[in-house]
């Protein structure tokens, strides 16, 4: 990462420097014997050769070692500043005592400055980082002064607090620029990343965000086709530690490679993907017009019970196509799940985001990272109670679970069941039984989508259907000859969304 390569270039430029400072004073036979010198220099070394090695790579170990070599620095700076200008007080050397504490502030200005053009960081942590440094000197004269009050004293013959009075605005000019510096940069870099190619993609609009990144309306330079375009920012990797990190970016390729392993048509189809040079994840697929079901029953209310069971038939396809390669969704909810406008066609489903996906096989690469999350995994309002329990038995018959969560949502409007805490909603999941749909809506829902609803979420597994492409046929034998179809759509589309 960026941060990793920064320090590992400061780390050389303050062990070179440090190379040149000890074979000054070694020449210099007045300054004594540079023990401490020689020690900072030598961790200097090592750090830069572990750096260079990627012995430290999480970003918690990357941050540690940047405390430690700034931190080291303004203690030896300190240490040193001390020492020297208490001999000079010693001796009663005046001017030598504001010599000394002029050279200090330089050192800490210039490592002040140092850190805001060599760290990438926002300007807050920057500014926690870089304030106790610029302070470092301030306490140490405090520090002189208060054990050795004759210090002011000699000090003040050669006018030590006028003259000294530069140094510090300088030392205070370097913290503001290196602060400052730090914003601009961490603003140049977003900005950069907003409108850079990614691949063949150009950045157009941020369209979304959450936890696995942001999602921007993107279009391919060639081909003026506009697709969407869901990214990792590594700043966004930085705000936890080493193993989310990883466990994020793993979960980014995971749903990348399911997605592309899938035929179905009514799983969204994946263009590309890649990782950029500063390293930015990022994968583009086809950009949907339309409105997850979330969307469509918050603005639009319950939908009728022959509108739901066409668009439920469309999920189970591409759910069964997911079933047949050994891939469980795992996070079936109607955020997940688009309405959309696909060519001449209305009501067209779209199923997306696999990123907590996991195979059935055991040994396949994808199963790894399986409990990472622990029982937290998926939504609490659409979690099967296998997944509640954190049970092995998760297959199939989980996602259908889920998407008889999703059923009731559709024909309700409302959430099978209605708590104030995901902890109170997932015991529901695993102790509670659902009322009918029928009895939650003012819509009249005929008995048969009542109990497919109800079968699908069955706490037993074994008492649900067995699989999508059953429920599939269920959803198409309850449905009339006059119910929802291709023309019904078409007349919704052009009455609620005529754009």
């Amino acid at each position: 990462m960026l941060l990793q390569t920064r320090l590992r270039t400061v780390a050389l430029i303050f062990f070179v420097a440090g190379i040149v400072f000890v074979i000054r004073d070694l020449l210099d036979q007045s300054s004594g014997s540079p023990v401490v010198e020689i020690a900072l220099v030598a961790g200097l070394g090592m750090t830069a050769a572990l750096l260079w090695s990627g012995r430290f790579c999480t970003l918690i170990q990357l941050r540690v070692v940047e405390l430690a070599i700034f931190g080291s620095i303004a203690a030896f700076l300190a240490a040193q500043n001390y020492h020297l200008v208490y001999s000079e007080v010693i001796q009663g050397n005046g001017g030598l005592v504001l010599g000394r504490s002029v050279h200090a502030l330089l050192h800490y200005a210039v490592l002040v400055a140092a850190y805001g053009i060599f760290i990438p960081n926002t300007w807050q942590r920057a500014a926690v980082l870089i304030g106790p440094m610029a302070l470092t000197p301030l306490a140490t004269g405090l520090l002189l002064n208060g054990r050795h009050p004759e210090f002011l004293e000699v000090a003040s013959e050669v006018g030590f607090a006028a003259r000294i009075t530069d140094p510090i605005l300088l030392l205070m000019v370097s913290v503001v620029i290196a602060v400052y510096g730090t914003h601009v940069i961490h603003q140049f870099r977003s900005e950069a990343i907003d409108t850079r190619d990614m691949g063949l993609y150009q950045l157009k609009e941020k369209i979304g965000a959450g936890g696995m990144g942001e999602v921007w309306l993107a279009e391919h330079r060639l081909l003026s086709r506009p697709a969407a375009l869901k990214l990792i920012r590594p700043d966004r990797l930085g705000h936890g530690d080493g193993e989310k990190a990883r466990h994020l970016v793993r979960r980014f390729e995971r749903e990348a490679q399911a997605t592309a392993s899938l035929r179905s048509p009514h799983t969204v189809e994946l263009y590309d993907f890649g990782v950029t040079n500063d390293g930015v994840f990022y994968y583009v697929m086809e950009y949907l017009d339309g409105l997850d079901l979330d969307t469509l029953v918050k603005t639009h209310g319950p939908i009728p019970p022959d509108r739901a069971s066409y668009l439920l038939r469309q999920v189970c396809r591409s759910l069964g196509d997911a079933h047949r390669n050994g891939l469980i969704h795992r996070d079936v909810k109607p955020g997940n799940i688009y309405v959309c406008r696909m060519g001449l066609e209305y009501d067209f489903i779209k199923v997306l985001d696999f990123g907590l996906v996991k195979r059935e096989k055991a040994g396949n690469e994808l199963t790894r990272d399986l409990t990472l999350e622990g029982v937290t995994t998926g939504t609490p309002a659409y979690m099967a109670p296998e997944m509640v329990l954190g049970k092995e038995q998760v297959d199939a018959r989980t996602d259908l679970y889920a998407l008889g969560a999703v059923a009731y949502w559709l024909l309700t409007g409302q959430l099978v069941f209605e708590q104030d805490t995901a902890m109170a909603m997932v015991v529901d999941h695993v102790k509670a039984e659902p009322l009918p749909p029928s009895q939650r809506t003012e819509l009249e829902i005929p008995e048969e989508l009542d109990r497919i609803v109800l079968k699908c979420l069955e706490k037993d597994p074994d008492k649900r259907f067995q699989s999508a492409m059953e429920l599939e046929a269920e959803l198409a034998a309850s449905s009339g000859p006059n119910g929802w179809n291709a023309k019904s759509a078409e007349r919704w589309w052009q009455l609620h969304r005529p754009s």
